[in-house]
C-alpha cells in the first residue's frame, strides 16, 4: 500500500477524512450568501432594523464587511439544528415569543440552509475527481466528516462527482453524526474500517476539525482559504496546507 507525502513528510495513513464545506468546496460561496439571505429576510419578516440584523450576524460569526465566516462560530462548525436554535433565541431576546421565534428561524433560515445546493453554489477546492481517485486507486479508504445534512451533502458530492469516490459519509443530521470537536465519529470511521486511529488523517478548514482529530488521535492536517484563519489553524494543525493537492501519493 503507498504512503502520503505531506511536505515532504512521508506518512503511512491508510484513511484520509474530509471536511466538506471549506476543504472540499469554496467555504464562502454558499454559506455567507445563504446567511445574508436568511438574516435578510428574517429581518423583514419581523420588521427588524439594523441592530437586529447585526445582532443576527455577530450571534452566528459572521462579517458582512468583510464576507467573512469566524472559523470557530456556530455558522462554521454547528450542525444546522442548533444554528437554528441560535438564531431563535436571537429573535426571541428582541421580546418574540419563543414559538414564534422558532417558527421564523426554522422559515427563513433552516430552509435555505438545507436545500440541496446549485450547481453554481459549488466552487470545488482541487481537481478533486481525479485527486480522489489517485487516493483510491493506492487503497486510501476515503470518508467525509460534515455537519452539513445528509440531503444537502450527497446532492454536493453528486454535483462534484465524486459521491462513488468516498466510502462513507457522516453528516450533521446522522443519529451519530460529526458533533466537532468530539472525536467519536473519527473513532467509528477508524474501527468500521479496522485500521488503528494513528493511521487516519483528518483534512478541515476549522480549528473544531482539528481539536477532532488530536482528542481522537488521529493526524491533523489544516487547509487554509475556508472558514478558519491560518493563525488559529497553526496552533492546532500537525500539517498546514493551501491545498488538497500537495497530498500526494508516493
Amino acid at each position: 500500500m503507498a504512503n502520503l507525502n505531506l511536505h515532504d513528510c512521508v506518512f503511512d495513513a491508510k484513511v484520509l477524512v474530509f471536511d466538506k464545506d471549506g476543504t472540499l468546496i469554496d467555504f464562502h460561496t454558499i454559506w455567507g450568501a445563504r446567511m445574508v439571505s436568511a438574516a435578510e429576510s428574517m429581518v423583514s419578516a419581523c420588521e427588524g432594523d439594523d441592530d437586529l440584523r447585526d445582532q443576527l450576524f455577530r450571534t452566528v460569526g459572521y462579517s458582512l464587511e468583510r464576507n467573512q465566516t469566524f472559523g470557530s462560530g456556530p455558522l462554521a462548525v454547528a450542525p444546522i439544528t442548533e444554528l437554528e436554535t441560535i438564531v431563535a433565541t436571537v429573535l426571541y431576546q428582541t421580546g418574540i415569543s419563543w414559538d414564534e421565534a422558532v417558527t421564523l428561524s426554522v422559515e427563513h433560515l433552516t430552509k435555505r440552509m438545507v436545500a440541496p445546493p446549485a450547481a453554481d453554489e459549488i466552487r470545488p477546492r482541487a481537481n478533486l475527481v481525479s485527486l480522489l481517485r489517485t487516493f483510491r486507486n493506492a487503497e486510501i479508504r476515503l470518508a467525509i466528516a460534515t455537519t452539513d445534512n445528509r440531503l444537502a451533502a450527497e446532492n454536493c458530492l453528486e454535483v462534484l462527482g465524486i459521491e462513488s469516490l468516498i466510502e462513507q459519509l457522516l453528516c450533521g443530521d446522522d443519529q451519530t453524526g460529526p458533533r466537532k470537536p468530539d472525536p467519536a465519529v473519527l473513532l467509528d470511521i477508524a474501527e468500521s474500517f479496522g485500521v488503528p486511529i494513528y493511521k487516519v488523517i483528518m483534512v478541515g478548514d476549522t480549528v473544531s476539525d482539528l481539536k477532532m482529530a488530536k482528542a481522537a488521535g488521529a493526524m491533523a492536517v489544516a487547509v487554509t482559504g475556508g472558514a478558519g484563519s491560518s493563525a488559529e489553524l497553526e496552533q492546532q494543525a500537525d500539517v498546514v496546507i493551501d491545498s488538497l493537492e500537495e497530498i500526494s501519493v508516493i
